[in-house]
């Protein structure tokens, strides 16, 4: 007689490392069933911190991490009420998924870590890893904007721009674990060096669209425009970064809503080529430079509708993460989930 499977909730403790910040959490979560019409419900999130991502060198970010999730499981053993089942952790690099290491990064000082190992060894428990955009792919797929698909694109606007790709409802990895690279699709040969650190290109769909590229645009207007909004900013000693550009576009600031819109253009002239090439039935636009809302994304869905090819233009919608900047926990959940249970 076949058991049922075991469906019970599980305690995890997630991590979402990427080039700006490290979130950190304990979260209760049922293993997917991988049907639609059962699908478990969001992940719980029962404590959360987040602390700037450490920069300085490889150990040193290393030891930070570590030292994150080790605060989270001394939690869960302090608290009681049951045993840590897994963590997981999505990290903003190219990974080997089977053998648990992180390869490169492009905004991130890790390369060639044996992450997997080195937490299940420190912490005793099942560990999984991914590219960060990857995990938080999958967890809009598992739980939100992207539920009930089979075909899926998430892009992750924030210091970079990261890509997760779902293909006939599973994760697409690559050869060697490191597909997904959608934020260095070309939008132009002749454009502005790639921000991302050791990427060589130029015109990359990063240097339009990422947080760091708006702030670029921003503090370009601003010292063109001294008089303007961004222009005060700049004379007060504001950060001209994407979140104020976001901000006052939002104000309804109108520089910086047309550098949004701007912005959203790009994004859909990155959009015309993923969509062409993958066919998804919905592309998913999260990240902390996400946060425009429809100031960014309805450019993205006018550029995409007149440029982009049929029947791939009709069939794929453009919306906005169900989860926010909590996509990428929500995603470290789902991979435990998924992966380990």
């Amino acid at each position: 007689m076949t058991g049922k499977p075991d469906m019970r909730p599980r305690t995890l403790v997630v991590a979402d490392v990427g080039g700006t910040k490290t979130a950190v959490a304990v979260v209760r979560a049922r293993p997917a069933r991988g049907d639609a019409a059962a699908a478990p419900p969001p992940p719980a999130v029962l404590r959360q911190s987040v602390t700037p991502t450490v920069q300085s060198s490889s150990e040193a970010c290393l030891a930070s991490i570590v030292e994150c999730i080790g605060a989270m499981v001394s939690w869960v053993e302090r608290r009681g009420g049951g045993a840590l089942d897994a963590i997981a952790v999505g990290t903003a690099s190219m990974v080997d998924f089977a053998g648990g290491r992180i390869v490169a990064s492009v905004n991130l000082p890790l390369r060639d870590v044996p992450l997997r190992d080195l937490l299940s060894d420190r912490f005793s428990v099942p560990v999984a890893i991914d590219n960060d955009a990857t995990v938080a792919a999958l967890g809009e797929h598992e739980f939100g904007a992207g539920a009930g698909t089979r075909e899926m694109l998430m892009l992750t606007l924030g210091t970079g721009v990261g890509g997760g790709i779902i293909a006939g409802g599973r994760p697409y990895r690559g050869a060697s674990g490191a597909a997904g690279e959608l934020g260095h699709v070309l939008v132009s040969v002749e454009g502005p060096p790639c921000p991302g650190a050791g990427c060589p290109n130029h015109g990359c769909l990063e240097a339009y669209v990422s947080g760091t590229a708006m702030g670029a645009a921003a503090l370009g207007e601003a010292q063109a425009k001294p008089a303007s909004s961004l222009g005060r900013a700049l004379l007060a000693g504001e950060p001209l970064d994407g979140a104020l550009l976001t901000r006052l576009a939002l104000a309804g600031d109108p520089d910086a809503v047309a550098l949004v819109e701007r912005t959203g253009e790009y994004l859909g002239a990155g959009l015309v080529t993923l969509v062409n090439v993958f066919n998804p039935e919905v592309v998913v636009i999260g990240g902390a430079a996400a946060a425009a809302g429809e100031l960014l994304l309805a450019p993205a869905r006018s550029v995409l509708a007149a440029r982009a090819l049929r029947p791939q233009r009709d069939e794929a919608r453009v919306v906005p993460a169900h989860f926010g900047t909590d996509a990428g926990i929500v995603g470290a959940a789902a991979l435990a989930v998924t992966e380990l249970f």
